[in-house]
């Protein structure tokens, strides 16, 4: 069974297009007009990579729904889509979103993993 576990695990690593870095970065979430109601909302990512994030929301949203992720400390913006949403017991849920386009400079990560700078 913990073979199994872990064979589990190593596979899911591999298929992993780009490391994951547990990284706090200040970010404000845009819903882009005509994708539902206005909505806008500061928060922090939870874990990054050069192909999205988990991002603490309290506002709801959809899964494959577009949304603009903009960096609070530089101000860029990318557009990215809803890949899973995780409901928490207590604070707000756990929104997985992928970039449109990799983009692995958009967390300013000073060193960041050799996946990120490889051809994507």
């Amino acid at each position: 069974m913990v073979e199994r576990q872990l064979h589990s695990v190593k596979r899911r690593l591999k298929s992993r297009r780009s490391q994951r870095i547990e990284l706090r970065v200040p970010v404000v979430v845009y819903r882009p007009a005509g994708e539902g109601p206005p909505f806008n909302e500061a928060t922090q990512t939870l874990v990054v990579s050069a192909h999205g994030a988990l991002i603490a929301l309290k506002g709801l949203v959809a899964a494959r729904q577009r949304l603009l992720v903009q960096n609070a400390t530089s101000g860029e913006q990318q557009e990215c889509r809803v890949v899973s949403i995780q409901n928490e017991m207590t604070g707000p849920c756990k929104v997985a979103v992928e970039f449109t386009c990799p983009a692995p400079k958009f967390w300013r990560v000073a060193y960041p993993p050799a996946d990120w700078t490889a051809p994507v």
